[in-house]
Order: C-alpha cells, then structure tokens, then sequence
C-alpha cells in the first residue's frame, strides 16, 4: 500500500472555490491536451510543465472567474524501478496566474480524479481513468487574475515523484477550460467604506461585495457604484453578501449580550435560563443542522481565559431540558477589547446533539486551541428556550520541556554520516502535516559500536518554520532484533529523554543527553534503534508554524536505514517510499563500554581467572543447572568444574 505521507509532503497548493458564480458576461478559454506524458513538476524550483499551453486572453488584470474540465482519459502508469504505483489523485491540471498580485507560479492547481489514490496494480504497467463529463468549479472572487502578460499557461502534472526520472501518468486526452469573470465596477476599485455603513463615496472597501450589490443582474443596484454607498446600498450588501451585523436590545439577563459575556472558571457549572433572551449571534450552518435551521436562538455568553494549548468541553448534555445547540468562538489575546461584529469571522466549532434521546441537548469539545480567550455560545434549535446546567471545562497545558543539551558528550561518536558535519548536503524537511506526529527512527547495527557502548547524548536534525512555535520532542532507543521497525519480533526500551524545540531559523542540529548514560551491548548481533518523536506540527505563533525532521544525502548509510511514522505504524524506510536520499541527521556520543570477557572461567568479567572466580564456583556448588559455573555442563558444579577452572587459571588471553 502506497504511504499517504508521500502525498502529504507533495502535495500542491490547490485553488480556493466558492458555491457559486457571480452575475454577469464571462468569457470562456479552452486548452486541449492529447497523446502528452505527465510528469513530476518541482514548481518551488522553478520547474515548467513540458506539456504547457499559454492561452493569450489579450486582458491582463482580469479576474478568473470559474474552471472545468471534460473528456478526460488518462492511464495512471507504475514504472519499472518505483516502490509504488502512481495515484490518480496526484494528476492535476496547474496553470500560471496571479493571486492577489503575486505569481502563482503554477501553484493553482485542481485534479479530476480527486480522492482516487490507486493505480495500476503491477510494475510497469498502467490503468486507465476517465472523467467524461463537464464540470465547472467557481473559483473564490477577485482572487486570480491575468498578469500583466495577458497570458495563461496550463499544464497537466503530477504531485508525486517516484524518483524514477519516468513519466507518471500518459494523457490519451483532456479538455480544459477557465473563465474570466465581468469586470470590476469603477466604483468598486479603491473603495475604502464599509459595505455595512452608509457613506458617502461609491462603493465598497470588499470587492466581491461591492461587485455584487452594484450588479443589476444579481438583484444589486448600479447606483451604489456610480454615485453613494446609501441606507439601500447596505441594505442589498446585507442581503445579498450575507454581512452580519450585529445587534442586542433590551438584553433579559447579564450574559444575553455578547458584550457581557458570563468570566468562567475552569470545571465552574452554571445554571442558566434562555427564556426570552435576545439571538443576537450570527447563523452557523457548522452547528450541524445544516439550513435547516441556522440562528442559535436566544442565545447566551460566556467567557473562557487558557493560558495554553488546550482543548475545551462546554457541556449541558442530559442537563438541560430542551433541545440546545453550543458554539465557541475566538476573542483574540487575554484581557483585549472584542468586537462582536466579527463573530462569524472567528467560529471554532459547534454542537447540536449529544447522547440525549429526550432533549437532544449538546457537548461541545474543541481541540487545538491556544492561550487566548473565547466566547461559549448557548442557544436553542428551532426557537427553544428553556432552562439547565453548562460545565465549560479545558486541559491545562503541560509545562513546556527545557532546550536540548549535552553537557557531556563523551569522547566517541558514532554515525553513520560519513562527510564532516559543516560539508553535509541538505536535502530538506519532511512533514508529516498540520496534527500528525512526525517520528523519524534509525537503526544502528552492533558493527557500528565495536561491542558494548554508554551513549550519553543523541544529536538529531530538526527544522521549524515560524520562530513563535514550540515543538516536544521525545527521544527513544530500543533494543531489537532487527534493523526495520517493521520486522522486529523482540524489542526492549533502554533509554529515553525529551526536550523542547523552539522556532528556530533554517536547519538546526540539536544534542540532547539522557539522564545517565545508557548502556548498550549488542553482542548478540541486534541492532539499537533511536527513534526522534516530534510531537507537534501546528504550534501557537501562527496558523502556518509547522516543524519536523530535515534530512541529509548521506555517502553510506554503513548498513542502515532511516525509517517514517505520520502518528501510527512504521510506514517503512525512506528509500522504499521514495525518499532515499532523506535519510535523518541522526548520531550518537558517548563512550566505549567494557565489553563481556569471552574468557572462559572469567566469571566476573574483570579479565582474569583467579580466586574470586573460584569463589563463584564454591558458592553454585551442587545441582546447578544452567550455571555459568557449570562449566562442562553437566548440570552440576562440582570437582571436575574445578579442574577446567585451574586449567585457565592466570590472566585472559
């Protein structure tokens, strides 16, 4: 089975779509692909698709409005030398636009095979897919344009890279489409009121709602862009741009208002009573009701302070006597001014039904969120009021671990990287995406030590992109009986130690230290395996923060490998998913260890036979079986054990 990680750390950007199209004259662009290989494309590098078509629309700086595609017949190939086979997921169609002003760089890409991920089922050969019919996908409004070009380029290519230099897919044929959308009203360009106050100047400061309430054919009014944004001007935005404004009368309790939020403590259960209170929080179709209903009616508000990543129960679940939904919201840093005008701009998550076969009343429970405050949301479904008990209650995070260290490394390293530290080729990171735990592991066999061995420190490659972040970091080694995670049938954890990452710039080599040197022996032939945990991706910081492993192209690997785990199993070795050239910066320090004496007679290991062995066999004397004092084994230590003691006496050889 092909690794979805591959996919993960592949992956493309992909284009942002809307439910629906826009009013107004479009002109539609057709590009058409027959008999062309698909291949991997590194766009990050530069690359350019070989089978790129450039479609001159002659109007640079218009806007995309929509794509599709039709007749599309590709056969997904496993070439000859690949682990796997390709996926037809991983068959995109990438063209070249702007996205609010910066180049694409052919990042805006869409697949007709979406979710496939199969292919062919044997080496070298391939398996056809078709998607026939016309499709047409809107894209997000006034988000891509033509450059100033006037040109389009459109390519068909593949996510993946089997590493076979090979074509991935072949395109018997594919017809492709885009549009560009009616232009912009004048009043529209440069706009700065809002689309929900009343101002002077024509249009608004959002452009997609601006265009829509100036356009006659979507129900709008021209005279908002030709002369003032009016009373009827926010009145057709608010309507048909969906603009929540927000409003609270006459509130009948404390926390009826947003405004006045109810401040909770953490495990605090409070009785409430939405009778007659305001809805004065927007409609969430997240609640699960879908459009079937969507205000949270008579809603009332409460306030949560973390000091940390946490994850959040707001429950009334079989406490309340009617039928509830709960909301959570995020009102930014601790102690700031909120305005709740935004609410529909920072809804988290949302719960209609819990386990309550008679009220239906809900359990809200949100994970991932980070130090902050935020507002719990209490209403009904479908006009209910009543009265019942909340617990809102959350995980405090646990302590941050210190920076990684090595105080003593020891006077040996042992590596399977064989160019010197400051001549290492980076091959780049691997993640594993936003939630998954990244673990990388490299195993050791017991040549690499020369017998037993007290590693002190482990020193490892990691990379994290934003400098806010923090990333734990568990670091384990085992004793096992084979060199792959996933053929080992005996395993025994002999050490472990963790620290804390944080945002680092670049590529970092850290050392960490356990807390007493371990000791290792592997006489027996096994292999020690030291697996890196990278705990989290997504950290606090940024919604992009995101860290993992960074890999080096290695000269010999001494007989090792490197292996990858998304958060479960051992996916396997990264040659055997493509990445062979990854193999993770992983060395140890420590220092050599006594080895056991291969001396016969030598019962204490300290490399002579001599009277404190003699001792050993006096105190086994009699029915011993199995002793190491037995020395003929003969299940009995007695005089002839003696003798095969005298006969070695003195020092070891």
């Amino acid at each position: 089975m092909q690794s979805q990680f591959i996919k993960t750390c592949a992956a493309l950007g992909t284009v942002g779509i809307v439910g629906g199209a826009y009013a107004g004259d479009a002109t539609r662009f057709d590009v058409s692909f027959s008999d062309v290989d698909i291949f991997f494309v590194d766009f990050a590098g530069g690359g350019v698709p070989a089978n790129a078509q450039a479609t001159d629309t002659a109007d640079p700086g218009r806007y995309l409005g929509a794509f599709g595609w039709s007749n599309v017949d590709i056969d997904i190939c496993w070439n000859g030398g690949s682990s796997y086979t390709g996926w037809a997921s991983e068959v995109v169609f990438a063209f070249d636009t702007s996205e609010n002003g910066a180049d694409t760089a052919y990042g805006l890409t869409t697949s007709p095979f979406a979710g496939d991920d199969t292919g062919a089922d044997t080496p070298d050969t391939c398996s056809n897919r078709q998607a026939l019919a016309e499709t047409e996908t809107p894209l997000a409004p006034f988000t891509y344009r033509v450059d100033a070009s006037g040109i389009v380029n459109t390519g068909i290519v593949s996510t993946w890279n089997d590493g076979t230099g090979l074509r991935h897919s072949e395109c018997n044929t594919a017809d492709f489409y885009f549009t560009l959308s009616a232009g912009i009203p004048a009043g529209c360009e440069g706009a700065t009121g809002s689309c929900g106050e009343v101002h002077p100047e024509p249009g608004c400061s959002d452009l997609s709602c601006c265009s829509l309430t100036c356009d006659a054919d979507a129900g709008g009014d021209p005279f908002c862009c030709d002369s003032s944004w009016d009373s009827t001007c926010v009145s057709l935005a608010v309507a048909l741009c969906g603009i929540f404004q927000y409003s609270c009368d006459a509130p009948a309790y404390d926390n009826d208002c947003a405004t006045n939020p109810m401040m909770v403590t953490n495990g605090e259960t409070i009785a409430f009573n939405t009778t007659g209170a305001n809805t004065d929080g927007p409609d969430e179709v997240g609640c699960g009701s879908a459009y079937e209903d969507l205000p949270i009616h008579s809603d009332l508000w409460y306030m949560i302070e973390l000091t940390g990543d946490s994850t959040v129960t707001a429950t009334c679940c079989n406490t309340a006597g009617f039928d509830t939904k709960i909301a959570i919201y995020d009102a930014g840093a601790v102690g700031s001014t909120f305005d709740p005008a935004n609410l529909p701009d920072v809804f988290i998550a949302c719960n209609e039904d819990c386990d309550d076969p008679d009220f239906f009343s809900s359990e809200l429970i949100a994970t991932g969120l980070t130090a902050g405050q935020y507002l719990v949301r209490l209403g009904g479904f479908q006009g209910a009021t009543g009265t019942g008990d909340i617990t809102i209650s959350w995980e405090d995070p646990a302590p941050q671990l210190p920076d990684p260290a090595c105080d003593n490394p020891g006077g040996t390293t042992v590596s399977q990287i064989i160019t010197a530290d400051d001549a290492l080729t980076i091959s780049g990171g691997v993640w594993c995406g936003a939630t998954a735990e990244n673990v990388l592991a490299r195993s050791y066999p017991a040549a690499a030590f020369g017998g037993a061995f007290n590693v002190s420190c482990v020193n490892f490659g990691w990379f994290m992109n934003d400098a806010d972040s923090y990333m734990p970091c568990i670091i384990n080694l085992y004793k096992q009986d084979a060199a792959s995670p996933l053929a080992v049938t005996s395993q025994e954890l002999v050490g472990t130690t963790s620290c804390g990452l944080r945002g680092a710039s670049g590529y970092t080599i850290s050392s960490q230290s356990f807390d007493s040197p371990v000791a290792i022996d592997l006489a027996d032939g096994e292999f020690l395996m030291i697996e890196v945990r990278y705990q989290r991706q997504l950290q606090e910081g940024g919604a992009d923060g995101y860290g993992g492993y960074w890999g080096v192209i290695l000269a010999d690997t001494d007989g090792a490998e490197g292996y990858i785990s998304c958060g479960g199993d051992y996916f396997g070795s990264l040659t055997d998913i493509g990445f062979g050239d990854y193999q993770p910066y992983i060395s140890l320090n420590g220092d050599g260890g006594d080895p056991p004496s291969t001396c016969e007679g030598d019962f204490n290991d300290d490399g002579v036979v001599n009277g404190a062995d003699f001792g050993s066999i006096l105190a086994d004397w009699g029915a011993c079986s199995g002793c190491p004092t037995d020395l003929d084994g003969n299940g009995e230590v007695n005089g002839a054990d003696v003798g095969l003691l005298l006969a070695v006496w003195g020092a070891c050889p």
